[in-house]
């Protein structure tokens, strides 16, 4: 029964310490818009100053938690983007080095469009019907944007033709059906 007791009160004494450490932060901290870095350019950096004091901070004092109204929309605020980075140099032998997750995911065809598979064809496949199933096994081509950065990111030794046994891939390697990608002249 002490135990019991004793662990209420620790337990009670601990939260009034939560309590009295937030009081001193909260009161002390300045709005959430403010104690963002403002680490992005164009005209972000004067709509955020506009928008400084807007919000509103509240506690309740029971839990200690505290709840932050904010008119700034989350448009403004600033997101983390995702960063692709090519090793120019490296360190043992300062060559230029690919990119594992575009050798790990695409596939360069020899005619210089990368192709992909499509996204989600692994999960939940107890919920997709047969068509969705087939859809999934297919392939699907990289637009030319997509393709330039693709080619950036890799070396040349993966833009060069590769020849494998049993290439699945192999009767896609040739375009001869538009006049920019023929290689032999047209049959009359």
């Amino acid at each position: 029964m002490l135990r019991v007791v004793g662990t209420a009160i620790r337990d009670i004494a601990v939260r009034a310490n939560v309590v009295n450490i937030t009081n001193s932060i909260i009161s002390k901290q300045l709005p959430v818009v403010q104690c963002v870095q403002q680490r992005f350019f164009g005209a972000f950096p004067s709509t955020i100053n506009n928008w400084k004091g807007v919000a509103d901070i509240k506690q309740n004092a029971i839990l200690g938690q505290t709840q932050v109204n904010s008119v700034v929309p989350s448009t403004l605020l600033p997101t983390t983007t995702s960063v692709r980075t090519v090793i120019k140099f490296s360190r043992v032998r300062g060559k230029r080095k690919s990119v594992r997750a575009v050798i790990d995911r695409f596939y360069r065809l020899n005619w210089g469009i990368w192709i992909r598979t499509r996204s989600g064809r692994k999960k939940r496949l107890w919920k997709k019907t047969a068509r969705q199933k087939i859809k999934l096994k297919q392939h699907v081509f990289c637009n030319a944007t997509q393709s330039t950065l693709l080619d950036k990111m890799v070396t040349k030794y993966w833009k060069r033709p590769h020849y494998y046994v049993d290439d699945p891939y192999n009767p896609y390697h040739k375009r001869e059906e538009f006049l920019l990608t023929r290689r032999s002249p047209k049959p009359c």
